[in-house]
């Protein structure tokens, strides 16, 4: 942490929210009143938008604020979200309490912070991020122009990453089937396990089975 930086608590530089009609917000209710406007959940798919609405409960600017999963595998999340919403159940927003706290840089900064706690819970426990929580995690208190230029220079490297690493997951998912496929066709007799540990694999019979996969 470089000399002329500060820490200081989470709180003093986010206010947190929760949802202010946040139990209304089911994707029943959502169906029947079609719109422009994003409402968000605890949930991981599509970005967490439950669904649309025509109208809405924040409006955070260009400038946005953080928008964080507060229960489950995904508890500690955290997004950058602008514009117009509102908050379902199981998530929070963190809005910044001054023009002061670049947004960016405490996406990346508590993206790291986070990832640290959600380590620390044990197996057993279900994750979860609580109001409360933010009275007791310390961040570096950052100058606006440092942290601007910091958040700069990791967006565009996460740019340049973020295709490899999808690619990579991508692999693995593939991995996974192959894998499986393997097991299955071992399962049910499809191969001869006996032979192929005293032979080797044969390609032919790899072929096949990613054929398999594929399709």
């Amino acid at each position: 942490v470089p000399e002329d930086w500060e820490t200081g608590k989470l709180f003093w530089l986010f206010r947190p929210s929760k949802g202010r009609d946040a139990q209304k917000y089911t994707k029943e209710y959502c169906a029947t009143v079609p719109g422009p406007y994003p409402v968000f959940s605890g949930q991981t798919a599509d970005g967490g938008v439950m669904g649309e609405i025509d109208s809405y409960d924040y409006d955070v600017g260009d400038r946005g604020c953080l928008f964080a999963t507060t229960v489950g595998a995904k508890a500690m999340s955290l997004r950058h979200i602008t514009g117009c919403f509102s908050l379902s159940q199981n998530c929070m927003i963190l809005t910044p309490r001054s023009p002061s706290v670049h947004v960016r840089f405490y996406l990346h900064h508590l993206q790291a912070l986070f990832r640290r706690e959600r380590e620390l819970i044990p197996k057993h426990m279900q994750p979860s991020f609580r109001v409360e929580d933010m009275r007791r995690y310390r961040v570096a208190i950052v100058p606006p122009e440092q942290a601007a230029a910091r958040a700069l220079v990791i967006d565009e490297e996460h740019d340049r990453v973020s295709p490899l690493v999808q690619r990579v997951e991508r692999s693995i998912d593939r991995l996974k089937e192959y894998r499986s496929a393997l097991i299955t066709a071992a399962v049910t007799g499809q191969i001869d396990v006996e032979t192929w540990s005293r032979r080797g694999v044969g390609d032919r019979r790899l072929d096949r089975i990613e054929e398999e996969v594929a399709g």
